[in-house]
């Protein structure tokens, strides 16, 4: 089982980085090809290694799956040496003095429905080319949106909507609920690119079960996720999600359904205490997924 390793891009110095950077790509080489760790140094190729184009892509989704990253398929595949591979991830690390002013409102006036449709136009439309039927606007009964912004620009959104007795809708996505159960489903969420991978999908997802989750008395939370990255994300590793089979063929690609029990989970971070409604937070570095449609998160490979 490969251990967490996204806490290696806080190292201080690119030596102790690219050290740990190794011992994680040897880990995950080892694991994936079933090969002796020592076997595996900077200078091995992956032709020998015996890696073939399939093997690579499963080495690449288990380190961004580790590590937070991205590495796209066409920078991949020109990575000739495990040493390139570890300089490549090195060039990932992001800068340890970042910092942003991020506050989550609940979705309330026709202006900040505005600037919440803006968002998921330029991230759905523009840059993945998906064509999504809005959800029920401000004031509708079982729905309720979450905007993020920085200082006072909108940078991200989140809806939750009521499936509770939807059993065509389960039924779809292979989901099964208790006649008593409270069923919500978190749905298009939304950030534009320049502002992942800085914790904001954590505080959207955490300020939704604070906010609307629990005050509403929902048992349970679901959502889809592509599958090759439902046993690695960080949803499951640290939020509290479990992913459910079967793999769906969705029109977002193969995809796994991740189910949380909401009344049963503990506080997902100890910074969810002290929180208002308004929700104002200073942000070092932190990692999530690129976001998509339907909460299910592509990646921006």
């Amino acid at each position: 089982m490969v251990r967490d390793w996204a806490a290696t891009f806080g190292l201080e110095g690119d030596m102790d980085a690219k050290e740990e950077l190794f011992t994680c790509l040897q880990q995950i080489v080892s694991e994936q090809l079933g090969i002796e760790e020592k076997e595996i140094t900077e200078n091995s190729t992956w032709t020998h290694l015996g890696a073939d184009s399939l093997d690579r892509l499963q080495v690449s989704l288990a380190l961004e799956g580790a590590l937070d990253v991205d590495i796209p398929h066409s920078i991949g595949e020109r990575l000739n040496t495990v040493g390139e591979t570890v300089d490549h991830l090195l060039t990932l690390k992001p800068p340890p003095k970042y910092k942003a002013n991020v506050r989550i409102e609940v979705v309330h006036t026709n202006q900040q429905w505005a600037e919440l449709s803006s968002i998921r136009t330029q991230v759905f439309s523009t840059e993945y080319g998906y064509t999504l039927s809005p959800p029920p606007g401000v004031g509708e009964s079982g729905v309720w949106h979450l905007l993020a912004r920085d200082n006072h620009d909108a940078i991200g959104t989140l809806s939750v909507m009521d499936t509770t007795g939807n059993r065509q809708l389960h039924q779809r996505h292979r989901l099964s609920f208790g006649e008593k159960e409270r069923v919500a489903r978190y749905t298009q969420l939304a950030i534009l690119k320049r502002y992942r991978k800085r914790g904001i999908f954590e505080m959207l997802i955490e300020t939704a079960q604070r906010t609307i989750i629990r005050p509403h008395g929902f048992t349970v939370g679901w959502l889809l996720y592509p599958a090759a990255h439902a046993h690695s994300c960080k949803l499951t590793r640290r939020l509290g999600f479990n992913v459910e089979t079967p793999t769906l063929a969705t029109e977002f690609g193969e995809c796994h359904v991740l189910v949380r029990r909401e009344s049963s989970l503990l506080q997902v971070s100890e910074t969810q205490k002290g929180f208002s409604v308004v929700e104002n937070r200073r942000l070092g570095r932190r990692a999530e997924a690129p976001a998509s449609a339907n909460l299910f998160l592509r990646r921006s490979v």
